[in-house]
């Protein structure tokens, strides 16, 4: 249910859903992203890496955990680490324009200009 309220724009929702049972579902992967995921939407980035953190500990392969992570590193100005899971996430999602996109903004920040305009133009193909 909390991942249908993220898919439809409903990040709040999702939260409310999720919160009473992360006690016990705080060892469940999926509970742990969908709920990072929701908070980075709400803008509480702080909040949405301590979960997605969480996730990333329990299904360290998730590209998606990482991309989510990435992007709120970004948001929030920790530009070096971001780098790091938006590398993760653009070399398992080497399709997803957005992890591509978002770390030619994370590598621009962190002054490697020829790498960001690589991950540019993977961002347009």
């Amino acid at each position: 249910m909390a991942q249908r309220w993220l898919d439809e724009g409903k990040p709040e929702s999702a939260v409310t859903t999720l919160q009473p049972v992360m006690a016990k579902a705080s060892k469940m992967y999926l509970a742990q992203y969908v709920i990072g995921a929701a908070l980075a939407r709400q803008g509480k980035y702080a909040q949405a890496s301590e979960h997605l953190r969480a996730a990333i500990e329990l299904l360290p392969d998730s590209a998606w955990a990482h991309y989510e992570m990435g992007s709120c590193l970004l948001k929030s100005g920790d530009y070096k680490t971001a780098v790091i899971h938006l590398e993760i996430a653009s070399n398992r999602l080497p399709d997803f324009a957005d992890a591509h996109s978002l770390l030619a903004q994370a590598y621009d920040h962190v002054g490697r200009s020829d790498d960001a305009k690589r991950e540019q133009s993977r961002a347009k193909n």
